[in-house]
């Protein structure tokens, strides 16, 4: 092996690390003590195969059934859910990653692509497990309560807020950060790190590894892909920094990191089913005409003779989805495999499918009808506006409850409906163990910005059924039966 090579093997071995975060260095078992036959049934998963049925069985993966892909609260059997689409998109993940994988081994790097494919896979699964009710949407909405009710440190007014990157961790609340939140914090909140997800999994689920404050207060760069939105709230920041360090991602500005190789296939698998599948359901859904969707579909094949396409519409879309997928895997991987000294410095700042024109042309293209006929469909915009009002309704009587300091009667009930689990943190878990607090007590000892954090996480967490379910109930429009 050229030392060339050496040197690119161990990049990717740190930049694969399978240290699970917030956990502590554990001497090794004792491997005499395990018989053979058990030891081999123990050992079978690899730390990233792990990684992946621990988001599966996750609650909040779960709960991904029942929110919006793009349709909300849609009756279609058909129509694809964030649980669908994160399942799709793993599938395509873990073929850009084992592609990708052959291909630097073909370079010269000593690497399992088997193992890439799973990291990627498990991203991809848990890419969209931060996004509240009603998508992007949902955020807006979160957004939008927190400019118009909580005033910015600084101005004058009374704020809950201490510093200008703990209110834009609010005011511009944003479903990656959460995701990473949730991975690392509120699951098994008791202990530091949550369930201690390897890094490579959080440094590939991570499309944008800065704050939301990016430093001297500067606005992010244009043409800067990884700066685009942030990833991380100041709540989650040293477990944060403590992943990217441990992949070894250069840190361009104090907080502020290059992507991890493997986000950029993160990003490829999120956006060709973005595309693809998104007008597919479109088209299902009769929002367009479906021969128009097969053609576009059929325009990011070659130019090479192929057997005549069905006469069947609906067998057509479907093979003319396959096959644009299985186009669209190698060009990414291609791209990938051009650009991987760049990628492993750190200094790849533009989309895979960016770097092949013609692939992002077609995908406009696709993305704009779907938009036009789907997104802003009036069903969808009636719905979207009335998730607005849902989550803006939920934060305004959750919010208020929790940071009161002398909460009234209403308030006190608003607290009890929300589980205590959400105010628990690993820094009090000894001595609550020892001694359970009272509601208002585990309440009282979090700080304003920590308080609304769990406003948050709560009901970001919530199936669009549920909020819409709770809003009504909580308002007096449906009471419980």
């Amino acid at each position: 092996m050229s030392s060339e090579s050496q040197e690119r093997t161990e990049r990717w071995r740190r930049l694969l690390s399978n240290t699970r975060i917030g956990s502590e260095p554990r001497p090794e078992r004792e491997q005499a003590a395990t018989p053979d036959a058990t030891r081999r049934l123990v050992d079978e998963r690899t730390a990233y195969d792990r990684d992946y049925d621990r988001i599966v069985f996750s609650s909040e993966f779960r709960c991904l059934h029942d929110k919006t892909q793009v349709f909300p609260l849609s009756t279609s059997d058909y129509t694809r859910t964030r649980l669908t689409h994160s399942i799709e998109a793993s599938c395509v993940g873990r073929s850009l990653g084992q592609q990708a994988g052959l291909g630097l081994r073909e370079q010269g790097v000593d690497l399992e692509p088997a193992r890439m494919g799973t990291i990627v896979a498990a991203a991809c699964l848990a890419h969209d497990i931060g996004n509240p009710p009603f998508g992007h949407s949902g955020e807006a909405a979160i957004q939008h309560w927190v400019e118009q009710r909580l005033a910015p440190p600084g101005t004058g007014s009374s704020s809950p807020f201490r510093t200008e990157a703990e209110w834009k961790d609010l005011r511009d609340f944003e479903g990656n950060a959460q995701g990473f939140r949730i991975l690392n914090r509120l699951q098994s909140r008791e202990r530091r790190g949550g369930l201690r997800y390897t890094a490579a999994t959080l440094g590939a689920m991570s499309k944008y590894p800065r704050p939301s404050v990016l430093p001297g207060s500067r606005e992010p760069a244009k043409g800067i892909v990884s700066e685009k939105k942030f990833g991380y709230f100041q709540d989650d920041r040293e477990l944060a920094e403590l992943a990217w360090r441990e992949l070894g991602l250069r840190e361009r500005e104090p907080g502020v990191f290059c992507r991890h190789p493997l986000a950029f296939l993160v990003e490829a698998a999120d956006d060709i089913c973005y595309a693809v599948i998104d007008l597919e359901d479109s088209a299902k859904l009769g929002l367009l005409p479906m021969q128009q969707a097969c053609e576009l579909l059929e325009s990011l094949l070659p130019d090479t003779p192929r057997s005549r396409p069905s006469r069947h519409l609906e067998t057509r879309m479907a093979q003319a989805r396959a096959m644009a997928i299985g186009e669209l895997i190698p060009a990414c991987v291609s791209a990938f495999l051009e650009h991987a000294a760049a990628l492993e410095a750190g200094t790849l700042e533009t989309s895979l499918k960016s770097l092949r024109p013609q692939v992002k042309k077609k995908l406009g293209a696709i993305t704009d009808l779907t938009r036009r006929y789907g997104y802003e469909s009036e069903r969808v915009l009636q719905i979207e506006s009335a998730g607005f009002k849902t989550l803006g309704g939920l934060l305004e009587m959750f919010a208020c409850a929790v940071v009161a300091e002398a909460p009234n009667r209403e308030e006190k009930k608003l607290r009890q409906l929300m589980p205590l689990e959400c105010f628990q943190r690993p820094e009090f878990a000894a001595a609550d163990e020892e001694a359970p607090p009272e509601r208002d007590e585990a309440i009282r000892r979090l700080s304003p910005y920590q308080r609304l954090l769990c406003v948050t996480d709560y009901i970001s967490g919530l199936s669009d059924s549920r909020a819409v379910e709770l809003f009504q109930r909580l308002s007096g429009i449906k009471l419980p039966t």
